[in-house]
C-alpha cells in the first residue's frame, strides 16, 4: 500500500490553466481578448474619455500617425475611430535585427450615450493626439433650480 500521492502533470496543467482563467475573468470582466478589435488589430492606441457638463471628450494617443490616416465614423449611435501607423525603414546593423514599436491598423469603438449630439462632433488632431468634443444635448445639462422663498 503506497502512501505517497502520486501528482498527474496533466491534472496540474489543466488545474493552472483553469486558476489563470479565473484570475483573468476576475480582472479584466467582458473578455476583451474576445473582442473582435483585439484579435484583429497589431496595437491599439491610448484613450481618455471623460465627462464635462456640456461634452464628453475622448483623447487618444496616436504616436507616428498622420492625420490623413485616421478616420472618426458615427453609425447607429457607435463612434469608430480607425487609421493606420505605417511601418517606417527597417534598421539593420550587421546580424541584428531590432523591431519593437507596433505597426498596422486600429480600431477603438464607443456606444455613444443618447444624451450627446453625434452630428455636431468636433475633432482635432496636433502631435500625434486626436482629441474628440461630443457635446451633450439641452436635456443631458445640469441644470440649477432656483429656489422660491414665500
Amino acid at each position: 500500500m503506497a502512501l505517497i500521492k502520486r501528482r498527474d502533470p496533466f491534472t496540474d496543467v489543466v488545474s493552472l490553466s483553469t486558476g489563470l482563467g479565473r484570475f483573468f475573468d476576475d480582472f479584466f470582466p467582458g473578455r476583451y481578448w474576445e473582442d473582435e478589435n483585439f484579435l484583429t488589430s497589431t496595437w491599439v492606441p491610448s484613450v481618455d474619455v471623460y465627462e464635462k457638463d456640456d461634452a464628453l471628450e475622448i483623447t487618444a494617443e496616436l504616436p507616428g500617425v498622420n492625420e490623413q490616416d485616421v478616420e472618426v465614423h458615427v453609425e447607429g449611435g457607435v463612434l469608430t475611430i480607425r487609421g493606420e501607423k505605417k511601418h517606417e525603414e527597417e534598421t539593420k546593423k550587421e546580424n541584428y535585427y531590432r523591431l519593437e514599436r507596433s505597426y498596422g491598423s486600429f480600431q477603438r469603438s464607443f456606444t455613444l450615450p443618447t444624451s450627446v449630439k453625434s452630428d455636431s462632433i468636433e475633432a482635432t488632431f496636433t502631435n500625434g493626439v486626436l482629441k474628440l468634443h461630443i457635446p451633450k444635448t439641452e436635456k443631458a445639462k445640469p441644470k440649477t433650480i432656483p429656489i422660491k422663498t414665500d
